[in-house]
This record gives C-alpha cells, structure tokens and sequence, in this order.
C-alpha cells in the first residue's frame, strides 16, 4: 500500500492502546506518541528503499543502449539468467537500468515472462518524459520486439508485464524451486525489513531509549507503539500479492500475500485511509474525558464505516473499477506483439502454402 496510508494505519493502531491514547489527549507535546505508530507504519519500506536496494547484489546487469536498443539482446540476457538458475540451481539476479536520451526523456520499454509460452518478451516503446507522457509515433519501426525461448520451465507469479521507463529500473531473482524457476520481482523488497522478528527488536531498542528519557515506567508504551505501527505494515501488505519474509532471519524466504488487492489500487488505499482515520477519531474520543462523539460503538461502526464505505465501493463498482486498469505502456507493448503475431502468421501461412503449391505441383 501507499507510504501515506501505512502512516495513518501506524497513527490508528496506536490509538487502541488506552495509555498511549490519553498520554496524547491530555498533553499536546504528548500527543507524538502516536505520531511514532505512524513512522515505525512506514519503516518497513523505507528501510527498503533507502538501504535494502543498494545493499543487494546482482550477477548481471543489462544496461542497453538508448540510441538502439537491442530487445532481442535484452531477451536473450534476461533468459540466459534463468537458464542458467535452471540448470544450476543457483539463485540468480539481474539488475536492468532505464533507458535516459535527454534531461527529460526516456525510452520506455516493457518486459514480459510469459508463463503460457516459456519464454521471455522485451518489447521497445515510445520515447517518453519523465511524466511518463509518451511521443505517439517514436517507437521502433523495426527491430521493436526480442524474444527467448527458455530452456527450462519458469514461473511468474507477479503475472503482469513490467514497464520500465524512468529514474531506476527493476531487478529479478531468479529461484529454482523442484522443477521450476520462479521469477521474484525486486528480490530486495519485503524480504528482511518486512519482519515481525526484526519489528521487535527495533521496538526494544525504542523501549531502552525511552525509558533513558520519559523514566523505566513508560518507556514500555513507546516500544508497544513502535512494534504495533510496524507489525501492520507487514499485515497490510499481506492483503497484496508479494507478502514479505515475516519472521527472518530464521525464515528467509518470502511468504506470498493473499492476493486480495493490489498494492498501488487507489480505491483499497482510500478505504484503508478512511477506516483509519474514523477509528483514530473515535479512540481519541472514548479515551478523552468528555467524548465529544455520542454514537455508541455499534452506531459508530454502522453510520460512519459500513454505510459510507458500502456506498463508495457500490459507486466504484457502478462506474468502473479504475484500480485495475493497465498502464499505456502495457497496452502498446500488447498492439505491438499483437501486430508481430498477425505477420509471423501471415508468413507462415504464405510458407504454407507455397510449399504446398508447389509440392502438389
């Protein structure tokens, strides 16, 4: 899920704790307490993408060339990787960079493991800003796809094409599992920063300095506070498909989400944002000395959250459900494989019958 919506479910979590909740209310310089549920809410990913991705190493990179890029070259690199995985059994990572012409453009292109086909797809797209607005008309002519047969079976569970344009590009992991490489998109993400083993050892050393300042008897509350701000984070993500390697280091490898929603869905997101907000509201309220909200919890939960959130996802439903669409990337690397497919039939068809018309002849 969003950065924003990990902190306000850090801030709505911590508000649960009754001590934590009237430490906030009954002083204002207090109050960021809660504020700490909100940061230890957005560690997890930031320990990812300020440290984690530079931390991992990769066995290739491929680096292509702006001016003339090369999709059969980048295809049979990406393959060769997981060939390789296959046949040894070794965990291998490659690393793929953008493609930067200008202080504002890009060429953008699209990778693809087809798990139908065993094979992998690269597909070169238009030149792009960094608003990722593309320039309709500046794709390849020629030599815009690459193709690579592997030699093994492959799976890819994240299951959508990844397009690749501005700033930094993706790495894939590539693992070996009985007899199938499974493809692992940014090996370095959810794996040792989305722990609860790590959460709670970062929250004793929250329990230890805040005991050094605010005294042994509510050093406690600000640990508590850290560790439930991280652990949600870690829960939320699990709604999505990647999941996260939850008890490293004595389990390293990722355990996978429940596939309910994906990440980057605005409507989900929104959700979340709206039900962590109204159950922040409320225990600041329950927890204050004079309430100034009157609704019984049971009212609460029905007039603020269930009828609200029923209407919101019946008006998505109703209009279109926007969280699922594909990028403009996607849809032209799609015209572009759907046009080389038409031509590989017309050929082969034409070779066909050819061949047929002249051996009946």
């Amino acid at each position: 899920m969003k950065g924003l919506t990990h902190f306000i479910s850090g801030v709505a979590i911590a508000s649960f704790i009754p001590a934590a909740t009237k430490l906030a209310n009954s002083n204002i310089a207090s109050s960021y307490i809660l504020v700490l549920g909100g940061l230890f809410g957005i560690l997890p990913d930031t320990l990812d993408f300020k440290f984690g991705q530079f931390l991992s190493r990769v066995d290739y990179d491929i680096d292509a060339d702006p001016n003339n890029p090369n999709p059969q070259k980048m295809a049979e690199q990406i393959g060769r990787a997981i060939d390789e995985s296959y046949a040894t059994g070794r965990y291998v990572k490659v690393q793929l960079y953008p493609m930067r012409l200008g202080a504002d453009l890009w060429r953008q292109y699209v990778i693809k493991f087809d798990n139908e086909k065993n094979e992998i797809v690269v597909v070169i797209n238009e030149i792009v800003t960094t608003s990722q607005i593309p320039y309709l008309g500046t794709e390849p002519k020629q030599n815009r796809v690459g193709r690579y047969t592997l030699k093994g079976r492959m799976l890819d569970p994240h299951g959508r094409p990844s397009v690749v344009d501005i700033m930094s590009g993706p790495q894939f992991g590539f693992r070996k599992m009985e007899d199938v490489v499974e493809v692992e998109f940014l090996p370095w993400h959810r794996t040792w920063s989305h722990s609860f083993v790590l959460g709670f050892f970062l929250s004793i050393g929250v329990w230890l300095l805040a005991s050094l300042v605010t005294g042994w008897g509510m050093g406690w509350l600000y640990g508590l506070v850290a560790f439930l701000g991280y652990a949600v984070h870690i829960a939320e993500d699990l709604t999505g498909h990647m999941g996260g390697s939850l008890l490293w280091p004595f389990q390293k490898d990722r355990t996978n989400g429940l596939c309910l929603a994906k990440a980057n869905n605005p409507h989900v997101n929104f959700a979340v944002d709206y039900l962590a907000v109204a159950l922040l509201l409320y225990n600041l309220s329950r927890f204050s000395p004079q309430p100034p909200i009157k609704l019984g919890m049971l009212q609460y939960i029905l007039y603020v959250l269930a009828i609200p959130l029923a209407a919101y996802f019946a008006i998505t439903k109703l209009f279109g459900e926007k969280g699922e669409e594909k990028k403009g990337g996607e849809i032209s690397a799609e015209k572009a494989l759907a046009k080389e497919d038409r031509i590989r039939t017309e050929e082969l068809t034409y070779e066909v019958t050819d061949f047929s018309t002249g051996d009946m002849q």
